[in-house]
């Protein structure tokens, strides 16, 4: 029984050595042959690649450094270990293997038991390293779920996000109405379900609009833009999304209805807590759209007089009345609508 049918594959010009190597191998790993290094290199690039090749050196036409150093070169076969089994004993040609790509190097006359364990280690190294590859992609996949994109790359980088201030960036609020009362008379998984189905489309719409997901936060939806991704006016771009957030169409059984307030400014974003990363977003930008949203009615966005200034002539308008907010004093708001054409 083979183990974990992992195939090797022996190159070699002298049918004898080929016979003892295939022998010490039998009954361990699956073989192949190539006694040449051309035939070599179309093996290793096969459909099914080895995953590991006993390498002779002295083969007539391309010698075995010249295949080691062609499969390394090819992204195809650079990850294939190369074992070079071979008569030069001398320092140099031990220097010349490990320099051009291999993982080992031994001589001949050689002890089958030795051979055979160098394999078993190579092989296990390489397994390790390939699980050790997927749980590092499973993390960062982790990452990128829970972060933004450019955040988790910082993190993969430095192990952390720099705190830092950001201009002009637009920060969406969407409350969902009438949801505590729904959640006192329907089962969780009902609720949940139905909050994941919502909240589902919004990430899609936000991510149309190019805006980013910041969090969830009970069955509120906050977003911004002109953050960590660059975009072509930030504010339009999320009254649009707040606009379409809100024309979005819940069973009316469900008795939910969506109001989202935007506002803009400057923010502080950076990423907080170890074992579970929050990144997230402050300053009185992020307070005031929170309001916003408070005062929304449905199909409308809601915005302060600053704001309104900025994209009037890209929505109708209607004045929502004034708004205390804590440090801002009255506060002038506006309901956004699409404008008709």
């Amino acid at each position: 029984m083979t183990q974990d049918n992992k195939l090797v594959l022996i190159v070699d010009d002298t049918p004898t050595n080929v016979g003892v190597i295939s022998g010490v191998l039998k009954g361990a790993y699956r073989t192949k042959v190539a006694t040449n290094g051309e035939k070599a290199l179309v093996l290793a690039s096969a459909s099914e690649k080895p995953d590991l090749i006993l390498l002779d050196v002295m083969m007539p036409g391309m010698d075995g450094y010249e295949v080691c150093r062609r499969l390394k070169a090819n992204p195809v076969t650079r990850d294939i270990p190369v074992i070079f089994l071979t008569a030069k004993t001398d320092a140099i040609d031990e220097e010349n293997g490990f320099e051009v790509g291999a993982v080992d190097y031994i001589h001949k006359p050689f002890s089958g038991p030795i051979v055979l364990a160098r394999v078993k280690t190579q092989l296990a190294l390489q397994a390790a390293l390939a699980q050790a590859r997927e749980a590092r992609n499973q993390a960062d996949e982790l990452l990128h779920a829970l972060l933004p994109k450019k955040a988790a790359d910082e993190i993969r980088s430095i192990g952390t996000v720099i705190p830092r201030r950001y201009e002009n960036v637009a920060v969406l609020f969407c409350d969902v109405t009438n949801f505590t009362s729904y959640c006192d008379k329907h089962e969780p998984e009902d609720v949940v379900s139905r909050l994941d189905a919502l909240f589902v489309i919004f990430e899609r719409v936000t991510a149309r609009h190019g805006l980013e997901k910041i969090k969830t936060i009970g069955d509120g939806f906050m977003a911004a833009g002109g953050l960590l991704q660059e975009i072509h006016d930030p504010i339009g771009s999320a009254v649009r999304c707040g606009l379409e957030m809100a024309s979005t169409l819940i069973d009316a059984r469900l008795g939910w209805e969506v109001r989202v307030g935007v506002h803009a400014g400057p923010v502080v974003a950076g990423v907080v807590g170890q074992e579970r990363y929050q990144f997230d977003i402050w300053g009185d930008t992020v307070n005031v759209a929170s309001r916003m949203s408070d005062k929304a009615t449905p199909g409308r966005v809601a915005v302060t007089k600053d704001v309104w200034e900025q994209v009037s002539t890209l929505f109708e308008s209607e004045p929502l009345g004034d708004m205390d907010v804590k440090g801002k004093g009255t506060i002038a708001v506006f309901g956004l609508r699409p404008r008709m054409t």
